[in-house]
């Protein structure tokens, strides 16, 4: 039982609201709308190999 019912599916997975993406952990889910859906990261690659902004 969740606290705030999270968007956990149905076989205790958290769907990306965006695309459908399945991930195991919340935080992974969070990560992952982050990177490809923020505006300022979009779907292109990130061409800093040490990943600072």
């Amino acid at each position: 039982m969740g606290l705030f019912g999270k968007k956990k599916g149905d076989d205790g997975s958290f769907k990306c609201q965006y695309c459908n993406m399945k991930f195991d952990s919340d935080e992974r889910r969070k990560r992952h709308e982050k990177k490809a859906h923020s505006e300022r990261g979009g779907d292109m690659p990130n061409m800093n190999p040490f990943g600072f902004g």
